[in-house]
């Protein structure tokens, strides 16, 4: 069974895999499933790599500086950043991305018009 994550509705949308679906709630029983969802674009992933990484050279020189004052009471600057770093390099590759819309040219009205059309066919399962 195939789930689509739709930021907008907060909820997931079943793509594929409604029979199975019912079959298993009818039998009480978890079905497979496949969630889908939407992920950092490839454009814009090379950037936040930089950027994380960046980060992390940044608070590696915070500690390297504390660490002259204050001498070896301060924590090597890596032993912080370092999970932080990986962290969120494994988000870019793995969380949840805001879904996107676009509003449909005519608005409501446009829809209601389409939704009758669709609705009032012949081989359409009432």
């Amino acid at each position: 069974m195939s789930l689509w994550w739709v930021s907008g509705l907060d909820c997931h949308l079943i793509l594929d895999g409604h029979a199975r679906l019912a079959a298993a709630v009818a039998e009480s029983v978890e079905p497979p499933l496949l969630q889908l969802h939407r992920t950092v674009p490839g454009d814009d992933l090379a950037t936040r790599i930089s950027e994380a990484a960046g980060s992390y050279d940044h608070e590696l020189a915070r500690f390297a500086g504390l660490g002259a004052v204050h001498g070896p009471a301060v924590p090597d600057g890596a032993a912080t950043a370092g999970p932080q770093l990986v962290r969120r390099l494994h988000d870019l590759h793995t969380a949840e991305q805001l879904t996107w819309a676009w509003p449909l040219p005519g608005g409501a009205a446009r829809w209601h018009r389409i939704a009758s059309e669709v609705t009032s066919r012949q081989d359409w399962p009432h």
